[in-house]
């Protein structure tokens, strides 16, 4: 029996109103009102992310084949269900191109999309059953999941787990635990939830589910996915409303050149069998319809279930998505690796947790040298604000920290962060320009929390005796705390047309005098034995006093208060 459609029922939380007030809709409503949401409010940031992607799958598989009008192009050959049954002939590659951004800027200046994303999704309404006997939403039949041998340890049968390991403000397995719980501490209570609950849960358990699980299926021999989404260093940009973020997120002319003209593929429009196909036989993932509804696992929910009472979900693992130079990922940070199995190449990078994301800044918006690979939706921001002068954004990072446990992966915590700043300033990037400029001050904070003010912390740790790197990485996280709100009105302060060194010399003297705050909270605790001071081996007479001077030297010295 089929039923509570994604189409019609409401699922998705927005936020409606400044003052926070949200709603549930249905992707309908959503997509038919989009322009007077102000952004998602799902239970958690990378909730929102996960379902920010499905929404986008949908936008980049309609746009690949409809203008702005509604109007398919005319070199492409679509069915009944306006899906692309051919690759575009290399003759109509360039006529596409253009027709594509031609398209996000008619959508751009509408503030609202056209009929046919609504025409488009009834099309496969039969795809988008949360509960289906045939196709159930990012989930399996039974006999999908069964038709290929299985590993599971000791046994052969899928994993099963309860709503309370989906849900990941809880992420409790049968084997761990959750001691604070949202819900009250009862099996019954955080198993209990609502069709359109799950619905979210499952969306981001498709991107985020670690590797606790011991399900597998046999006839592969790559990495079990923990999730796509898990791995990355997630960036997006948020816009005044959702209309907004959906199009400054929608690169419809993916900014890699082998990526502008492929196939879209969300998995709605492929059938279950298809799409565990094409990861177990390692497939590559060319276009961003398909990215954005990867599956790491393969679901099934008996479509017979009453959500209101206690129900098992069955999973088998699936491979990961090759992490080598996927830059048909727009949404994360990349790291060059050195060394290890992915020497040579680029993989996502996850963010730091307890990191500012403006500690990231060159990383994100630079690319200084032959191996750095900025973000893609950075390169895409760049070539939009070349199409109209209207585009401000946030850009937001996500990411999910686990248990530390390489035997589980168990998603235990969530990354998110902001850089507000303005639009004129982010797109200044020529070789004086303020991005540079604003990457050196970066840097130079940085390094005169971790250097120069690190090593009068360490001379006080000498001076007191103190054992290990607890004291040292307290203090250095304690400076960082201090600096990281004034930088960030400091940046969002700053503007395309000021004077650069004005600004900057600004910026250096409010960090010197929180740096001299922070060592004055250490000389106002020091002790007799710190005046009284230490002789190490080969090195000078050292107390707490002659460190502190030596601190405001280098200080003055690396800011360029004192010149050569």
């Amino acid at each position: 029996m089929s039923h509570f459609n994604l189409l019609e029922e409401p699922w998705i939380w927005v936020m409606t109103d400044e003052k926070g007030l949200s709603e549930q809709v249905s992707l309908i409503q959503l997509f038919q009102n989009v322009h007077k949401y102000k952004q998602l409010a799902g239970e958690m940031q990378m909730q929102n992310l996960a379902i920010l992607r499905l929404l986008l799958a949908v936008l980049h598989t309609v746009f690949s084949r409809f203008d702005s009008q509604g109007e398919p192009y005319p070199y492409l050959v679509l069915d009944d269900r306006f899906k692309q049954l051919a690759e575009l002939d290399e003759d109509d590659f360039e006529e596409h191109k253009d027709n594509l951004i031609d398209t996000w800027v008619s959508l751009w200046r509408r503030k609202s999309f056209p009929g046919i994303v609504v025409d488009y999704l009834y099309r496969w309404k039969d795809r988008f059953y949360l509960f289906d006997n045939k196709y159930p939403f990012y989930q399996v039949t039974k006999e999908e999941l069964l038709k290929r041998p299985i590993k599971a340890g000791r046994g052969n049968n899928p994993t099963e787990i309860h709503p309370k390991t989906l849900n990941r403000t809880i992420s409790e397995s049968g084997n761990k635990i959750a001691l604070f719980s949202p819900r009250y501490e009862t099996d019954a209570n955080k198993n209990r939830i609502s069709e359109a609950e799950l619905a979210r849960w499952l969306i981001l358990y498709q991107g985020v589910v670690g590797t606790g699980d011991k399900a597998r299926y046999a006839d592969f021999e790559g990495t079990n996915s923990k999730g796509w989404m898990y791995d990355i260093g997630g960036i997006a940009l948020r816009g005044v409303t959702l209309f907004e973020t959906l199009l400054l997120n929608l690169a419809l002319l993916h900014p890699e050149e082998e990526y502008q003209t492929t196939i879209q593929r969300p998995c709605w429009e492929q059938t279950c069998d298809e799409t565990i196909t094409r990861l177990l036989l390692g497939y590559p993932v060319n276009n961003l319809a398909e990215l954005y509804t990867n599956w790491s696992r393969a679901i099934y929910m008996d479509p017979e279930i009453q959500v209101e009472e206690d129900f098992t979900i069955s999973t088998v693992k699936l491979p990961e998505i090759s992490h080598q130079d996927q830059f048909v990922e727009l949404m994360t940070l990349w790291r060059y690796r050195t060394q290890g199995p992915n020497k040579d190449s680029r993989t996502p990078q996850k963010h730091q947790m307890n990191t500012s994301f403006w500690r990231s800044f060159g990383t994100i918006f630079l690319s200084k040298d032959a191996n750095d690979k900025r973000p893609g939706i950075i390169d895409w921001f760049y070539d939009i604000r070349e199409l109209t002068n209207q585009t401000n954004a946030v850009i937001e990072s996500y990411g999910m920290e686990s248990d530390g446990n390489a035997t589980s992966w168990l998603p235990v915590d969530e990354y998110f962060d902001t850089l507000d700043m303005d639009d004129h300033v982010l797109t200044d990037i020529q070789d004086d320009g303020w991005v540079v400029r604003i990457n050196g001050e970066v840097e130079k904070t940085k390094e005169v929390i971790e250097k120069t003010f690190g090593r009068f912390v360490n001379e006080v740790k000498s001076i007191r005796n103190i054992e290990g790197n607890g004291f040292t990485t307290k203090v250095i996280l304690q400076a960082y705390y201090e600096v990281d709100q004034p930088f960030r009105l400091w940046l969002n302060s700053l503007e395309v047309n000021q004077d650069k060194e004005e600004r900057i010399q600004e910026w250096r003297l409010n960090l010197r005098a929180i740096i001299r705050k922070q060592a004055d909270y250490l000389v106002q605790s020091a002790g007799h034995r710190d005046y009284k001071g230490v002789f190490v081996k080969d090195r000078p007479f050292k107390n707490i006093a002659t460190a502190y001077n030596e601190l405001d030297y280098w200080l003055n010295k690396n800011l360029g208060f004192i010149k050569n």
